[in-house]
């Protein structure tokens, strides 16, 4: 009987250490997620001199790339996609996204206040027209 009581404490004490651990690993991940369950972003809402093309990355992590994209004096971006879904805000300035290719493309006018949705790869292209700023997402698959 004695033997019977040992190994159903020493069974239960493991166990018991099993279940403190992992509780102790959860709260763990718990406060590392809200230490950073947001951020504030900030980005130029207007077009300054600079380089026909800049690229400020805003925030990125596993899920999502978040970059502003200003172009200047007519700058076009060479036709293109991406493998993930992405949003295209105009911010400041105007110019043109075009999306698809050949006949099939679309044109869409770009100006402060326009957001737009593409899915992946989804042939896409952005003109200034002089000049444009806009914010680009780029939602990343989980999965990778």
């Amino acid at each position: 009987m004695k033997n019977k009581q040992n190994s159903f404490l020493k069974i239960f004490s493991s166990l018991l250490f099993l279940m403190m651990l992992s509780f102790a690993f959860l709260s763990n991940e718990t406060l590392a997620q809200d230490k950073e369950d947001f951020k504030v972003l900030e980005y130029k809402t207007e077009i300054d001199a600079g380089k026909d093309k800049e690229v400020k990355l805003l925030f990125e992590d596993e899920l999502r790339k978040i970059a502003q994209l200003t172009l200047r004096n007519g700058m076009k971006l060479a036709s293109h996609s991406v493998a993930e879904p992405i949003t295209i805000q105009c911010i400041a300035g105007s110019g043109e996204l075009i999306v698809g290719e050949g006949e099939d493309s679309k044109s869409v006018e770009l100006n402060p206040g326009t957001f737009i949705t593409i899915e992946a790869n989804v042939p896409h292209d952005v003109i200034a027209k002089p000049s444009i700023s806009i914010l680009l997402i780029k939602f990343m698959n989980k999965n990778e």
